[in-house]
């Protein structure tokens, strides 16, 4: 089984969500990913964006990167994901991708623009031309937070309850409309992790017993 992003299954690349029920080799088999050919990030929770390119050595992490863009045909980016937010990124003018991985702290320090940033300095991609996609997170109903969170994404933390939540992918679409990217052009899968942990891994759930969902992109 796998997640998909509605609006992405049209475009020509290679992309997908994996989920508890498929090990990463038998999902990467199964999107004719080769494995040496897959960028790998360290996901230190910042916000650094890396160009990966043809002669970047994808045998080992990409060290203290959460981010990558590429244009390179055959190279699969990937993240791997526990609650935090898997984007993807197109941009169908130039023909390249790209793919984040959005925690709450990525989120604070903008990782999403970052990455449009990149792309339209090293493809010229034009922000309101990219297709963007969300893949399982932890949603605002399930995200929990305390009151500090408040100062950090005022617009984005709602109080139900006496208690705070945070909307993790409200957030990361709008500094994405404010950084050029048409709304219309942002697809939601719209899966929570924590709602759907018997298909996905939720660390908020699970703690240290939870795995990893790998979301991987690549342009066929």
């Amino acid at each position: 089984m796998k997640a998909a992003i509605p609006g992405f299954d049209s475009l020509p690349v290679v992309c997908g969500i994996s989920d508890r029920h498929i090990g990463h080799d038998d999902f990467l088999k199964s999107l004719g990913v080769i494995k040496a050919r897959l960028a790998r990030m360290q996901q230190v929770h910042a916000a650094k964006v890396v160009k990966v390119g043809a002669r970047t050595d994808l045998s080992r992490e990409i060290a203290e990167a959460d981010a990558a863009i590429t244009d390179v045909r055959g190279i699969a980016l990937s993240v791997r994901t526990a609650d935090c937010l898997p984007v993807l990124f197109y941009d169908p003018e130039n023909e390249a991708i790209g793919a984040a991985h959005a925690g709450w702290r990525g989120t604070r320090e903008r990782i999403c623009p970052g990455v449009v940033g990149m792309m339209v300095s090293a493809f010229g991609t034009d922000p309101s031309k990219l297709v963007v996609g969300f893949g399982p997170a932890l949603r605002q109903c399930c995200y929990e937070v305390n009151s500090e969170f408040l100062v950090h994404f005022p617009g984005s933390v709602v109080k139900m309850a006496h208690k705070h939540y945070f909307d993790m992918v409200g957030e990361n679409a709008g500094q994405l409309i404010s950084a050029g990217v048409s709304s219309k052009n942002i697809y939601d899968c719209g899966i929570c992790t924590s709602c759907m942990n018997g298909d996905f891994f939720s660390y908020r759930r699970e703690k240290d017993a939870a795995g990893r969902m790998l979301t991987v992109i690549m342009l066929k």
